[in-house]
């Protein structure tokens, strides 16, 4: 996956996505064998008076075979759900890539979005390297870190003309003061600067490294999925489901 695209975030979602397909065909074909043997014994048993053996069988066996035509209807509802979240990712990464700061307030307030899904996909690009994003509660914003290791570098005031070299924080919240005159810092080319600063941060796309505390997550074994879902095919969707909360 290219670092810039936000496409296929997860692999997981396409991985049981397809095993559902097959195994919906499979059931499919299944179940047509069975319609051609019910109907082709059906005579037999009517004439005869008894079930044919192939037949009782199949009904002997239906409690047990039941659980194994719902496997590939529970891998495609597990697939759409883990694509549905993927979707939701995918679009605040573009955000993000495209807006170095985003306000929670508006951007909830103008769609779908909810808290939980914000905090989900800030933790997962963080986790998965994808960025370095920060939520700030106390502006309500989620913003690239890299705004708090940039500033504004100010070299004289234009109330009073001393040489200043003030260092202002990229996302600097009050208006510093010059030390000479006390009076404001020209809030207008601050802004000016700022805006130059943050059109910068966004043209390098550049997903910032994982913090030295975080652990990368175990890769997810389609070896060990694979034997799962053949030994007891629920204990596949938890893996898969599992390996899917932990971001791999």
């Amino acid at each position: 996956m290219s670092a810039d695209s936000p496409r296929d975030l997860y692999r997981i979602d396409d991985l049981l996505l397809r095993a559902g397909a097959v195994g919906f065909l499979l059931v499919l074909a299944v179940s047509a064998g069975v319609v051609v043997v019910a109907l082709a014994t059906a005579q037999i048993a009517e004439s005869t008076g008894r079930i044919e053996p192939g037949l009782a069988a199949l009904v002997h066996h239906a409690p047990v075979l039941t659980p194994a035509f719902l496997c590939p209807f529970a891998l495609l509802a597990a697939g759409f759900a883990m694509r549905r979240r993927e979707k939701r990712i995918a679009a605040v990464w573009r955000l993000l890539q495209h807006n170095a700061e985003i306000s929670v307030a508006g951007l909830i307030a103008n769609s779908d979005f909810r808290r939980r899904d914000l905090d989900r996909a800030v933790r997962f690009l963080n986790n998965r390297g994808l960025g370095h994003y920060l939520w700030d509660r106390e502006t309500d914003t989620i913003q690239d870190a890299r705004l708090r290791s940039s500033s504004l570098h100010v070299e004289k005031c234009d109330g009073c003309g001393a040489e200043i070299a003030l260092d202002v924080p990229v996302g600097f919240r009050e208006v510093p003061r010059c030390p000479h005159c006390c009076d404001l810092v020209d809030v207008d080319a601050l802004e000016r600067r700022r805006r130059e600063a943050l059109e910068a941060l966004r043209a390098e796309h550049r997903p910032a490294p994982r913090s030295a505390g975080t652990r990368p997550t175990p890769a997810f074994s389609i070896a060990v999925f694979l034997v799962l879902l053949f030994v007891f095919w629920p204990a596949a969707v938890g893996y898969a489901w599992l390996k899917w909360q932990a971001g791999a």
